[in-house]
């Protein structure tokens, strides 16, 4: 009876060894997943999780006749920065940057470091196509607020290139490029300014 006592007690002591391991490696692929979807300088979403994001926004549009749109940003001088004050200043600089962002925005909304100093920002509900220049404005200057209250040692800039679904594109892609376009279009008219990627065009922002 006692061996079989103690066999029963072996049994159920590896039985919470197996659940407690399952748990454990459930909770670790969790984190890895997550992980992977966040940059690891800046914490913001990566590319991976931009998309899974657009989906669920893109859903959401086409079932309500709606609009999304991308905002893509391109901070003015970045290179400089890093070759005169080093790395890592620039690493500074981008994550105050990325706080700068998500600050701005609404919480359904999507801030996202494509790599370097690009970000894209998603609004994946607005109301009219001209809103997004309001976002962009709103972005540029608090961009520059963040050296008059000292949370930067270096004057920041950005450039930001706007494209709305349905009107520019269908799809990330597309749509990804269409704003790029729009921001180099920012970029060659001198920086710290915003430009639609369709026709109307034309939010210079404050120079």
């Amino acid at each position: 009876m006692q061996r079989l006592l103690e066999a029963n007690e072996q049994l159920v002591i590896d039985a919470l060894r197996s659940r407690d391991m399952a748990e454990s490696t459930a909770l670790l692929m969790a984190e890895l997943s997550r992980n992977s979807e966040l940059d690891s300088l800046t914490q913001l979403p990566n590319r991976l999780l931009l998309v899974d994001r657009f989906s669920q926004g893109l859903t959401h549009a086409r079932r309500h006749d709606g609009r999304l749109a991308l905002l893509f940003l391109d901070l003015d001088g970045f290179k400089e920065i890093n070759d005169k004050l080093g790395h890592r200043v620039g690493d500074e600089v981008l994550r105050a940057v990325s706080l700068c962002l998500v600050s701005c925005v609404r919480q359904i909304d999507t801030v996202c470091r494509l790599g370097g100093d690009e970000f894209v920002v998603l609004l994946p509900e607005i109301a009219d196509a001209t809103d997004p220049g309001l976002v962009a404005q709103k972005l540029m200057e608090a961009l520059e607020a963040l050296t008059h209250e000292g949370r930067l040692p270096i004057r920041v800039s950005a450039s930001i290139g706007i494209s709305v679904y349905p009107d520019d594109a269908q799809d990330i892609e597309a749509l990804v490029d269409c704003a790029d376009q729009a921001m180099y279009r920012s970029k060659r008219a001198g920086g710290r300014r915003y430009s639609f990627f369709a026709t109307r065009d034309a939010g210079p922002g404050q120079p």
